[in-house]
């Protein structure tokens, strides 16, 4: 016991990521992150003012636009241009970077693997990428989150912020990766590829609102989907099971369990909801992912619901509340169907036209 309380104090006084990294990086990081937040929020606006004029021209009996029109897509999510936009950048970057990164191991630049042609892709990822994505998912609660009251993503994008926010400055990298600033930055750029799954998905909601009917390229995107998910299963295993359970003990070494711990909670975390997932994408068996079937979505027209009950995020007029699993669960099934991104303001349908309130 007297042990446990030594380790206790001892963990006490030391210092942790987050805090280093907020003393220590001399406001760079969050000036790029100023930045990065303001071009969000204008995507952001952009996309509500055009949801505003679809809705007035629809309201003053005006001739609205064809719905599977992408302004009439951006009208009923209105945050798809900030969503599309931070998937690709943070995808195409965090591909780009190991591709780089593995051809320069390939050539025997073991000591500098990390430097490409006099660029510090460490240095872009900190400076450039971090900033840019962690700016988005703020944007993302202010814009959607909060006004939405969309628990779970909120959920999603303040542990993605707990978790990155550490790597963006070396100091704060050194504690997070136990000493190892070279190997976290990896883990970080690793776990972004994940986001390919995202761009690819947003894809596979346009055609899903946009296609009359089955067309062999939404059977590719389909299986795609499928695919990424089950990657993404198998990529945050191995980076359980082979990177980060075997460096517990330098962590504990360095007296830093919390941010050990949520290592361990955040990969697995989203391990298991890419597995569910991937699941769903195949419920239909194997040749489901192939042909595209229309689904016409049973809404009462006079009944206004919000975004969150819709989705199953709020049962604000049934008289049992759900749990939070089965909400999950209804927002992954709403994500896969195409229905999770259409409000009570006007319900579009796969079929491309407009349900009233």
């Amino acid at each position: 016991m007297d042990s446990l309380i030594s380790f206790y104090h001892e963990w006490r006084q030391e210092s942790n990521p987050w805090r280093e990294c907020y003393r220590e990086g001399a406001g760079i990081f969050e000036t790029r992150f100023s930045v990065y937040f303001a071009v969000f929020t204008i995507f952001y606006l952009i996309g509500y003012a055009i949801q505003r004029n679809h809705d007035a021209a629809v309201k003053a009996n005006r001739s609205p636009p064809d719905p599977r029109s992408l302004g009439a897509l951006i009208a009923s999510r209105p945050t798809v241009i900030a969503g599309t936009v931070h998937s690709l950048v943070t995808a195409v970057i965090a591909v780009g970077i190991l591709i780089l990164h593995y051809i320069q191991l390939g050539r025997g630049f073991s000591q500098s693997a990390w430097v490409y042609e006099g660029t510090d892709l460490i240095r872009v990822w900190q400076t450039v990428v971090l900033p840019l994505s962690l700016s988005y998912f703020v944007a993302d609660c202010f814009f959607y989150c909060l006004p939405k009251k969309d628990a779970i993503i909120f959920f999603h994008h303040v542990v993605m912020c707990f978790c990155h926010y550490p790597v963006g400055h070396n100091r704060g990298a050194i504690l997070a990766g136990a000493g190892d600033i070279q190997w976290v930055t990896w883990l970080s750029i690793v776990g972004y590829t994940s986001e390919v799954s995202t761009a690819v998905m947003n894809y596979r909601w346009y055609l899903l609102n946009t296609l009359e009917e089955d067309w062999i390229g939404f059977g590719i995107v389909n299986c795609f989907v499928a695919a990424s998910w089950a990657g993404r299963v198998v990529m945050f295993t191995y980076l359980l099971l082979v990177e980060i359970f075997p460096r517990a003990h330098l962590y504990i070494a360095k007296k830093q369990i919390l941010t050990f711990t949520v290592m361990v909670f955040g990969h697995f975390g989203i391990g298991m909801l890419s597995l569910y997932w991937c699941i769903l994408m195949c419920r239909g068996g194997i040749r489901s992912l192939f042909v595209f079937k229309k689904k016409a979505q049973v809404q009462d027209p006079n009944k206004k619901s919000s975004f969150a009950e819709l989705v199953g995020l709020s049962n604000a007029g049934s008289p049992n509340r759900e749990s939070i699993s089965k909400k999950i669960l209804h927002e992954a099934d709403a994500y896969v169907d195409g229905t999770l991104f259409r409000n009570g303001r006007g319900m579009t349908n796969e079929h491309g036209t407009k349900k009233s309130q």
